[in-house]
């Protein structure tokens, strides 16, 4: 073996054992946990996208929290209001994408995602392209653990790029 290679595996092994020392998870616990939280977001897009707003609050902690330009809305009461006021015939898609997952303890990860949605509100039919994505941004979300499974203890809606009227 070349010197560079000894210290590269050296060096490999250095920063795997940093990373496990904070990480209590096996790396396939860990690949669940990342896999689930990723799950969570997903899920938050198809309930935009299908028109199923009642069910977005259901991703969050009690005493969750999701933040936009918008305001910020704590509680799944008011996460369900504010998702309530988006128009019926609104439709739209969401790509998500880039995630780079921080499982920080036992309980708690951070998922940071960057996302793209297309919008009409024309209620069937092909819409233009023109104008779009209205939206571009990133997600930064911090993840619970419950014995059942992950719920977003809040979510931040961070736009870097929007079509403005």
């Amino acid at each position: 073996m070349r010197y560079s290679q000894v210290f590269a595996l050296g060096l490999l092994l250095v920063v795997s054992a940093d990373l496990s020392a904070e990480n209590p998870y096996t790396a396939e616990e860990s690949l669940h946990i990342k896999e689930a939280c990723i799950e969570l977001g997903n899920r938050y897009a198809y309930y935009l996208d299908t028109g199923q707003n009642d069910k977005i609050s259901s991703l969050f902690d009690e005493q969750g929290s999701w933040q936009s330009q918008a305001g910020k809305y704590t509680g799944r009461e008011d996460i369900r209001l504010a998702f309530s006021r988006r128009p019926k015939n609104r439709r739209t898609i969401h790509i998500v994408t880039n995630h780079l997952v921080d499982i920080q303890s036992k309980n708690m990860v951070e998922v940071i995602s960057n996302f793209a949605t297309y919008r009409t509100d024309k209620p069937s039919g092909v819409a233009t392209l023109e104008g779009q994505p209205v939206r571009v941004g990133r997600y930064v979300d911090e993840c619970i653990r419950y014995d059942d499974g992950w719920l977003f203890q809040s979510r931040i809606m961070e736009e870097v790029f929007a079509v403005t009227k």
